[in-house]
């Protein structure tokens, strides 16, 4: 396997120091507030915090999942995620512009905002805990589990400490194994996790927005350069083709939707996703890391229009390059040869994740695989930014503010979310090795979160909802995945999240009607507040019926919008030519529409603001406006 060569490193060391300037230069302002520090002074415009989601979303691990997802089940496999576009598309059209209008810094904090009494404190406390421990450690293992992956043909302390060194290290620090694969990788992840920790804890959210926007631009790039020269190794596309052909049936293989008689992905599979799992998630409002965003912004404007450029990034424009070399790796390495003395051919039958870093140091030159290198370096930095930060936010905000010294100094709340920072990098160093496969992480975490999906959106929808909503919902979907995904481990994880959602969705449903609703003078003040579109009878200042057909049509615009690019570009580089331009040409359209549509809205929002100021001219105004 290849290593890095001295310009490669140059690559490498220059970008590690700009992420530390970053966080130098944005540490003054950072260290004024907690405002300042989780939500930048609410001052980003809409381009910063969509092209930033995306960064985030956008980890090393996702390259190695769609090379493994391609390998099982196709194309059509990477509707497992492909799925969640409804959902970060609803985000966009229904929830952005309601989150900004809340004013909260956490979406824990807006549990006591919309809910009253013992049950929302609860909830609060323990939402927090579960975004900032169980779902972050989840996720932060699944990365440094990722990053393993890739720096393990490039990174060999051995060399560069001695063995006696490493040795050394090793006894000194026996949880170097926590990682499973020995002290080298260990002291991989330390020095990143290090480093990331460091820029994270001096910066803020300013400072991890910033080294986002540099982080995607390197992610994307990198991959795309990896793609061509993927690509060009079998011939160029005609030759990626017939590669194919020689070993599969190329129709079902690369068709973007699987049809009834599939052998790649069971059409019960994809039903699945599109119809249960893109809403049977925990942030199908937008909760977590998302939210973190649209706090950000600078109005509520900018919040739609930079959840809505998230969701073009994140599917449209990224997943193509990410799904030809998982293809060019169905050529290099068939699925059906056994025993290929092609270079990494057994490291890839072991793992078909691998795929993407094998190919990574067999083909690119140096100075390339330096840039790659870095590109995914910056894609896991942009993940693990991101989640230190939001996980520290509900242990400042949500717990010592909260419940441990509400009178605590901005200096002192600041103090806490940096030490914070610190204790969260470390727990996820812990939990990576409990993590196998990225995939099957992703699909356990799914399963995990899926009882606050429709709670989640039925806060913003309906009166009736409370805060034994959310906790019947989280509690049976912990309880259930934990049985479920026990009980059958050869199960397929789609049909246990099926279970799952069944479970914590008539539990949820079951919870609001044995439980008395959230008394009147606490809906009022969230409606005063934030304005919300859906089933709100007799609360003055809900947006009008109409505002939720505007917004549903919307939501078909954008869908259509980003699906259009998406399966847009697929075509122009695996199908037709007429056919791609049409659905580029259609998806583009679309996506102007929808911006015209979210227009309306807020007409209509701004029209029940200024009757609400008529009959109340005491009554200040909403706080998207300020």
């Amino acid at each position: 396997m290849g290593r890095l060569a001295p310009i490669d490193w140059a690559i490498v060391l220059t970008y590690l120091l700009f992420t530390l300037l970053v966080g130098l230069w944005a540490s003054r302002s950072a260290g004024r507030s907690l405002e300042s520090y989780f939500v930048a002074g609410r001052s980003l415009p809409w381009w910063w915090l969509g092209t930033s989601m995306a960064a985030t979303t956008f980890a090393a691990d996702t390259p190695l999942v769609v090379a493994g997802l391609v390998a099982k089940h196709g194309v059509a496999g990477n509707w497992f995620w492909w799925s969640w576009a409804l959902s970060h598309v609803s985000v966009a059209v229904m929830f952005a512009a309601q989150w900004r209008r809340a004013g909260v810094l956490t979406d824990a904090e807006l549990i006591e905002l919309r809910y009253e009494g013992r049950s929302a404190t609860i909830l609060r406390a323990f939402k927090a805990a579960f975004f900032a421990v169980l779902l972050n450690a989840i996720i932060l293992g699944w990365v440094v589990r990722a990053m393993v992956k890739i720096a393990a043909p490039f990174v060999d302390w051995q060399a560069w400490i001695g063995s006696e060194a490493l040795a050394a290290f090793e006894r000194l620090w026996p949880a170097a194994l926590l990682i499973g694969t020995g002290a080298n990788d260990t002291l991989t992840v330390l020095a990143l996790f290090g480093l990331v920790a460091a820029y994270s804890t001096m910066g803020g959210i300013r400072g991890v927005i910033l080294t986002d926007l540099v982080q995607f631009a390197l992610a994307l790039t990198g991959g795309i350069v990896f793609a061509w020269y993927a690509v060009d190794s079998v011939g160029g596309l005609s030759g990626l083709h017939s590669g194919l052909a020689r070993h599969y049936d190329v129709e079902q293989l690369l068709s973007f939707v699987p049809s009834l008689d599939s052998a790649w992905l069971p059409v019960q599979v994809f039903l699945i996703y599109i119809a249960v799992q893109w809403w049977a998630q925990y942030y199908s409002d937008g909760s977590g890391y998302l939210a973190q965003r649209l706090f950000t912004a600078r109005n509520e404007r900018h919040a739609s229009a930079g959840a809505l450029w998230f969701a073009v990034l994140n599917y449209a424009v990224r997943s193509w390059p990410w799904i030809l070399v998982a293809l060019v790796a169905l050529v290099a390495y068939p699925l059906q040869t056994q025993g290929s003395d092609a270079p990494g051919a057994a490291i890839v039958a072991a793992d078909r994740e691998m795929a993407y870093p094998v190919l990574m140091a067999r083909l690119l030159p140096a100075g390339l695989l330096g840039l790659l290198f870095v590109s995914l370096l910056a894609a896991f930095m942009s993940t693990v930014d991101t989640h230190l930060n939001w996980g520290a936010s509900y242990v400042a905000n949500d717990f010592y503010r909260r419940f441990v010294r509400p009178d605590a100094t901005e200096r002192q709340l600041v103090r806490v979310s940096r030490f914070s920072v610190l204790g969260l990098a470390l727990m996820g160093v812990v939990v990576a090795s409990r993590i196998d496969s990225i995939e099957q992480a992703w699909r356990f975490f799914v399963a995990l979160g899926a009882g606050l999906g429709l709670p989640s959106m039925m806060r913003w929808l309906w009166w009736r909802a409370n805060a034994w909503t959310e906790i019947a919902g989280l509690i049976s979907a912990v309880v259930a995945a934990a049985i479920l995904y026990s009980a059958f481990p050869e199960a397929r994880a789609e049909y246990l999240l099926l279970a799952v959602v069944a479970v914590s969705t008539a539990s949820a449903l079951l919870a609001t009607y044995l439980t008395a609703p959230v008394s009147e003078a606490s809906l009022r003040r969230f409606v005063a507040r934030v304005r919300p579109v859906g089933y709100w009878p007799g609360f003055d200042g809900a947006a009008p019926k109409s505002a939720l057909l505007w917004q549903a049509a919307a939501w078909c615009l954008a869908t259509t919008g980003v699906f259009g690019l998406l399966f847009g570009v697929g075509e122009l580089l695996l199908g037709t030519m007429w056919r791609g331009v049409v659905l580029s040409s259609l998806g583009a359209g679309c996506l102007i529409a929808t911006l015209r549509f979210l227009d309306r809205v807020r007409g209509l929002r701004e029209f029940v603001d200024q009757t609400a100021l008529e009959k109340d001219p005491s009554e200040p105004a909403p706080l998207s406006r300020s």
